[in-house]
């Protein structure tokens, strides 16, 4: 069964600006860590989709291969300022390009963690036992209005009705960064992941729930082209560009470690872990020759009852990247296109994000990201470190 697949749809808009990546440490190994990189453009014209498409290379190249920081949180943090960099550097070298700039979501699947990185409004969810919630930060003024909401200072409708709620607060933009999320959870078998985004909001987060659920048994695939038909079905005018990541954690224990990895953690601060697979590599080590030793003997053993033999099955393709919903022809060569979406302009003074400490083995306590909807949270965590956000003047410009 796959248990990873990505897919969009151009919606009702000209330009297809969303952007998605799969990356896997090691195709071969069925416990391979996972990196899964979405982006949403803006910026008008062209700019919306050179910049998704430019920021998930540069991330990708920079995690990858440039990077060599031992700890995941450092290692995303310096993918994504590369990413940003790449940005700045085209803007520089293009300055028709001005103005462009895009969300983006990186979560690494490491091990029985999930560790992620994110700017902007795109989204990151966990369903656990038929509840959903959002894990990551959201950055637009929305995500500012539903914290007045929780505080009691204004309704959920006027959030809702806010005529600015879509306005973001922090995006890649090749400037200094406003915001920045960076957290980790851990993953429990059964658990589904998916990143997408915006346009998946014009479902609500209960809808989306029952969907994913109704995948729990299935191959993804199935449940990404199930999530983009029933936005279709909404027929929602001028329906902005969706793209989903849906991910099924069927694994547990050690990540990756087969020669090949594209990538490796030289130290990752878990230690139990690391001394764990040392002394079952060093029992199996011993095993070998003990047998060795009984073979040189004069007298043979006891005969002892043959263990069947242990053939590992070559395991089947993990995912499936496709434009375009399954259930409808990939969608035209884009037409001249329109202003629609707006970029932001990021605030100055900036706030770095602080660094992180080294991620927490599996016996400690997961850490409680953010809570798009308190109701339909569970299984509350102690944040490993609190993420450090400033929030600069709301951004005038809508996406």
């Amino acid at each position: 069964m796959t248990i990873i697949s990505g897919k969009q749809s151009q919606g009702q808009r000209d330009n297809q600006e969303d952007a998605l990546e799969i990356v896997y440490q090691n195709e071969r190994d069925p416990k391979s860590d996972i990196l899964m990189l979405l982006a949403d453009g803006m910026g008008g014209h062209a700019g919306g989709e050179v910049a998704s498409n430019l920021a998930l290379a540069a991330f990708k190249e920079h995690f990858v291969s440039g990077s060599t920081a031992p700890r995941p949180r450092d290692r995303l943090q310096e993918a994504l300022a590369a990413a940003n960099d790449a940005l700045r550097q085209r803007i520089s070298t293009q300055p028709d390009l001005k103005g462009m700039g895009c969300t983006l979501v990186a979560a690494l699947k490491l091990g029985d963690r999930l560790v992620w990185v994110s700017v902007g409004d795109s989204s990151l969810f966990l369903l656990r036992e038929g509840r959903i919630r959002r894990l990551n930060a959201d950055h637009s003024l929305y995500g500012e209005l539903l914290q007045m909401v929780a505080a009691g200072k204004i309704t959920q409708e006027e959030a809702d009705n806010n005529p600015r709620r879509n306005a973001l607060r922090s995006a890649l933009m090749g400037e200094a960064l406003s915001l920045v999320d960076v957290n980790s959870v851990s993953l429990k078998p059964g658990d589904l992941v998916l990143s997408c985004s915006d346009g998946l909001d014009t479902l609500s987060q209960s809808e989306i729930a029952a969907i994913l659920q109704s995948g729990k048994t299935r191959d993804m695939r199935g449940v990404a082209s199930d999530l983009l038909n029933a936005v279709e079905a909404k027929g929602k005018p001028r329906q902005d560009n969706t793209t989903v990541i849906v991910y099924a954690h069927m694994q547990d224990g050690m990540s990756s470690l087969m020669r090949g990895s594209q990538w490796a953690f030289t130290e990752t601060g878990n230690g139990k872990k690391t001394l764990k697979y040392v002394a079952v590599a060093l029992g199996g080590l011993a095993a070998v020759a003990a047998a060795f030793a009984l073979i040189g003997r004069d007298d043979p053993p006891p005969e002892q009852p043959e263990a069947p033999e242990q053939t590992a099955p070559a395991p089947e393709p993990q995912a499936e990247q496709s434009i375009g919903d399954s259930t409808v022809e990939e969608p035209a060569q884009p037409e001249p296109p329109d202003n629609g979406d707006q970029p932001v302009t990021p605030e100055e003074d900036p706030v770095t994000p602080p660094e992180t400490d080294d991620e927490p083995g599996p016996d400690a306590e997961p850490s409680e990201p953010p809570v798009t909807d308190p109701e339909q949270s569970q299984d509350p965590v102690e944040p490993e470190e609190p993420t450090e956000e400033t929030p600069p003047e709301q951004l005038e410009e809508e996406r």
